[in-house]
């Protein structure tokens, strides 16, 4: 018995089992029925009873790190010598014109929001002298990922008359879930981090928060030289600004070699982001009625970008055959299964992925990281 099965045995230990309990062992002899005596002074055991096996359950629960959850897990992870992520504060590029379109120059904590019934504030942390500044979400999580486009002042500026976000240039992510840290406690990976090796330059990446996944490329143009390749914590390829700010934390690029950033004296540090890699679906749809087409195609497409963002979730995990390097397969089956798993297909072709009659099989070498993106998806063959 595992202690997951022990507690769904504590948990049906529920009043009735203790009260049936109880009478069993009272003679029968004796009056045992509803509102006898015996029955009204073992009743209230009973529902203390009931209430300490489930206490038992919960504590039995909470003690191990497979059933663990929220603040219990959390304690288990300290004991680990980690912690959960916390959400982040994205990062956003915006521009500041006048009427005349001339560009307008804005001060290093002007607030700004968006135009929304629930709006994103912002606060300028970096000012240009080019009508440009860089501004940070005030409220963590990734409610600001997607918004691009006017926004509002709120600190005065009598010479403003339009602003704008027009790039996410850090995405942010939410509180790491439950199930993602259990995940990570659970990592049978027992590399140790130490003196630049692989499991070092993961730890410090992890430690960089506006960092979602990266792989590591170990003397890739020669001894000493690492390359990294980096996604932002919206899994789509780093943006130029992602990919300074983790080149200056790891090691700067004034300084190479010398060890002031986390890489070891005499590590030379190249930070990249992945290649995209578009990845067309064709295939010949069969469904039960035509008159809802719309809706299922719409499903089907839905589900294809689904089932890439988990490809771009294990994008960075190491090659569980040879524990070396990184390996990513796109398999023809594996869309064809998500298209028929959508409610309104009957049948459908094995798809063509580039328009080609195979599996793709993602580049990943000291020159090359592709990551996969979905492209335009034809269901008509």
């Amino acid at each position: 018995m595992n202690p997951n099965d022990l507690a769904d045995e504590l948990e049906a230990q529920n009043y009735d089992y203790w009260l049936n309990l109880m009478l069993d062992n009272v003679p029968d002899d004796i009056d045992k029925r509803e509102g006898s005596i015996i029955y009204d002074a073992v009743a209230p055991a009973a529902m203390v009873s009931a209430q300490q096996s489930l206490s038992l359950a919960n504590i039995l629960r909470e003690t191990y790190i497979k059933t663990a959850q929220g603040e219990f897990l959390d304690y288990r992870a300290v004991e680990h010598g980690t912690s959960r992520y916390e959400a982040t504060n994205a990062e956003v590029k915006a521009r500041f014109n006048d009427d005349d379109g001339n560009p307008v120059n804005v001060e290093v904590g002007d607030r700004f929001a968006s135009i929304a019934e629930s709006p994103i504030f912002y606060t300028v942390i970096k000012a240009n002298n080019d009508g440009t500044a860089e501004m940070q979400a005030e409220e963590a999580g990734t409610s600001a990922n997607s918004y691009i486009g006017q926004v509002l002042p709120v600190t005065p500026n009598d010479n403003l008359a339009w602003a704008e976000i027009t790039e996410v240039t850090i995405p942010a992510r939410d509180e790491e879930t439950d199930d993602h840290l259990r995940k990570r406690l659970l990592n049978s990976n027992s590399w140790v981090a130490y003196g630049g090796n692989v499991a070092d330059y993961l730890d410090m990446i992890n430690k960089i928060s506006d960092v979602g996944a990266a792989q590591v490329y170990p003397t890739w143009a020669g001894p000493g030289t690492v390359k990294l390749v980096i996604v932002g914590n919206d899994l789509k390829p780093a943006s130029a600004e992602l990919v300074h700010k983790v080149k200056e934390e790891i090691d700067p690029e004034d300084k190479t070699t010398e060890g002031l950033g986390l890489a070891p004296i005499d590590h030379k540090v190249t930070v990249v982001a992945p290649e995209i890699l578009k990845v067309n679906v064709k295939t010949k749809l069969q469904l039960i009625s035509e008159d809802n087409r719309t809706v299922v195609e719409n499903n089907i497409k839905l589900a294809l970008e689904n089932f890439f963002t988990s490809l771009r979730q294990s994008w960075n995990e190491i090659n569980q055959a040879t524990m070396r390097g990184y390996s990513l397969i796109i398999y023809r089956s594996q869309i064809l299964s998500k298209i028929m798993t959508v409610e309104g297909v009957a049948n459908a072709s094995l798809p063509l992925l580039n328009n080609q009659e195979k599996d793709i099989i993602l580049t990943f070498n000291n020159n090359i990281s592709q990551i996969p993106f979905l492209g335009e998806v034809s269901l008509n063959g």
